[in-house]
């Protein structure tokens, strides 16, 4: 199935046109069919190839002419890449008729047929001369080659034609991409009883399957798909491209209204503010004044624009093109390559649009260098765009920022995980990042740790949070820094030792005086092995600094038993024959046995016995120990 908008002024033929094409009224209000006129969406389908095995099924989403429903005609032309202009032989090229095709041009519809309608009412030259009219103003524009096709819907001449060119693009144009990644604009929402609440929209970015969980996007509710049809039918999988009706267990009605969207939650990002290449139209301007309504998919919101640089001017010898920032009112599920319509507010008319290129800008930066390196960024990324290299787009996304969740990384840039996959970043914890953030964040971490290693000689580690604080200098996010270090220990480029970190080729190597002072305190505590005096007063005694202290207790030449309390290294290992000579001779030893057998004091024995259970050496059997052999 394909969809296709009808397009055109008022009173041009399209609801007739469709009709006569598939046989069902398009209109679906009494008030539409009593005045003849269009005023919502209307729906109609057709098989292009009725008997055929490979049919070819067409899906009209008809769309108001009348300038007072505009919005009503961007709703349903906001997610439709195919279009069928329709322009009356005896009027011709009106003023709706050039807003349509310029509204379809600035939502890139790049392929569609033209319909000459009403030619039973005008003679042969009539109809010829609205042709060439037509073909004047289609020039420039994305339909400047669409096959142009008189016909009556009246009297049905040249509907075959028509139906054979319509055929033939629904067969050539570019299938709608499936990237892993489906949106529904909601166009219609209502009740079944016994069902609940239906959405219908046409599908795109992705399949549907009945029983996964979708929510209102961006941050709406979540219900599983009960049901899906297509054209009437029950199917399992809704593909992207048709038109599709969706029934959602636990959202109400209320919270569906056309506007919103339906989608994977973790695909879509809540977008208020992004950055965009946008076109204004032949006497426009898109600028920072007046007050503007931007229409994506079905939904319209006020918006705020900030040129990056000169505004877009319809008549700008630079060209109509330049880049804003845009900020909406309330937000909305986009991604890169989204595209959009903007319309003044007072005046009600349709001044431009453009394409999203920055779904998730950065912090924005004021002064003109600023403005040409942010301007040169939106340049690549539309290149990117344009080739649809989502991997690139990606990588640029990661390298702006430095890292990034994967997640709102695919989702930024309208990817998916594999193409976060593909990219080349380096994981840092749940994060990717860009190797040369990582690489420059890393040396300021590695300067920092050497510089402290020279301050500090005698500590084999500086603070870890030293190490952090780098980093962050280093435009790291704090909350991303621990794993940071993390990466950095994995590449080698600096050791994580307990509460510390250290660069790799580190060591300590102790001065005359320190090593005097190490002699010292380790005399001192094997004077008394296992009662010895405080170590602080030791270690004053001796003229050990506390990072000197520290030191020996990272090689292990001293065991530290509490706050205060510190044994010899060798004076652990005495003990532990000591208590093992005992229990071959006495068996199971309490506490008060193993106190006597050292000759030390329950504020040495307890700490040292709990010590010696923590290595296995000793175990505890009610209030007695079992000592292993040294």
């Amino acid at each position: 199935m394909r969809v296709v908008c009808t397009a055109g002024h008022v009173d041009h033929g399209k609801s007739t046109l469709v009709r006569a094409l598939t046989g069902t009224e398009p209109d679906r209000f009494a008030e539409e069919q009593e005045r003849g006129l269009t005023i919502d969406l209307g729906f109609a389908w057709t098989d292009l190839t009725p008997g055929e095995a490979d049919p070819r099924t067409v899906a009209f989403v008809d769309l108001p002419g009348h300038e007072r429903f505009v919005g009503n005609m961007l709703a349903g032309a906001g997610s439709v890449t195919l279009a069928l202009l329709v322009v009356a032989a005896d009027e011709g090229w009106m003023p709706q008729s050039r807003e349509h095709m310029q509204i379809l041009d600035l939502l890139g519809v790049r392929h569609g047929v033209v319909a000459i309608t009403k030619t039973d009412a005008v003679d042969a030259e009539t109809t010829e001369l609205a042709v060439e009219l037509v073909r004047e103003e289609l020039a420039g524009t994305g339909l400047h080659d669409a096959p142009i096709v008189p016909v009556s819907g009246a009297s049905g001449d040249g509907l075959e034609e028509l139906r054979s060119r319509l055929r033939d693009l629904v067969t050539t144009a570019p299938e709608p991409a499936d990237v892993g990644r489906p949106r529904l604009w909601v166009d219609r929402a209502f009740t079944i009883s016994g069902a609940g609440t239906v959405v219908t929209g046409t599908l795109l970015g992705g399949a549907v399957e009945v029983g996964e969980t979708l929510a209102v996007l961006p941050d709406g509710p979540r219900g599983r798909v009960r049901g899906l049809q297509q054209l009437g039918r029950d199917t399992r999988v809704a593909r992207p491209g048709s038109r599709v009706a969706i029934n959602l267990a636990r959202i109400e009605r209320g919270a569906v209204p056309r506007g919103t969207a339906v989608g994977r939650a973790d695909a879509w990002l809540p977008v208020a503010e992004f950055e965009a290449r946008v076109r204004a139209l032949p006497g426009a301007e898109l600028g920072s004044r007046g007050a503007w309504k931007l229409h994506a998919g079905t939904a319209v919101v006020p918006a705020g624009l900030a040129p990056i640089g000169r505004p877009a001017r319809g008549d700008d010898p630079e060209g109509p093109e330049a880049p804003c920032r845009i900020t909406l009112d309330e937000p909305l599920p986009l991604a890169a390559g989204d595209r959009f319509v903007l319309r003044e507010s007072g005046r009600d008319a349709t001044l431009g649009g453009g394409i999203v290129l920055d779904a998730a800008p950065p912090h924005r930066r004021r002064g003109r260098a600023a403005r040409e390196r942010r301007s040169t960024v939106l340049t690549e990324r539309e290149r990117a765009l344009a080739a649809g290299d989502r991997v690139a787009l990606v990588v640029a996304h990661v390298t702006e920022r430095g890292l990034a969740a994967p997640s709102h990384a695919a989702a930024a840039v309208g990817g998916t995980r594999a193409d976060v996959a593909a990219a080349e970043l380096l994981p840092v914890g749940e994060q990717v990042a860009d190797p040369a953030a990582v690489a420059r964040w890393g040396d300021e971490v590695v300067s920092a740790l050497a510089a402290h290693h020279t301050d500090h000689p005698v500590q084999a580690t500086a603070p870890k949070a030293l190490a952090i604080d780098a980093a962050v200098r280093a435009g790291c996010p704090r909350a991303n820094a621990e794993d940071l270090l993390a990466t950095l220990h994995a590449q080698g480029r600096i050791v994580l030792e307990g509460p510390g970190a250290r660069i790799p080729d580190h060591r300590v190597v102790l001065s005359e005086e320190e090593a005097r002072a190490r002699d010292e305190l380790l005399s001192a505590l094997r004077d008394s092995p296992f009662a010895p005096p405080p170590l602080s007063s030791l270690a004053r005694d001796a003229g050990a600094s506390t990072a000197l202290v520290r030191e020996l207790e990272r090689r292990g030449e001293i065991v530290r038993l509490g706050e205060d309390l510190a044994l010899a290294a060798d004076a652990i290992e005495d003990a532990h024959a000591r208590l093992h000579a005992a229990f071959v001779s006495e068996g199971p030893l309490t506490a008060a046995r193993a106190k006597d057998v050292l000759a030390t004091t329950r504020k040495f024995a307890l700490p040292l016995l709990e010590l010696l259970d923590k290595r296995g050496a000793t175990r505890r059997v009610g209030d007695e120990r079992e000592v292993q052999a040294p």
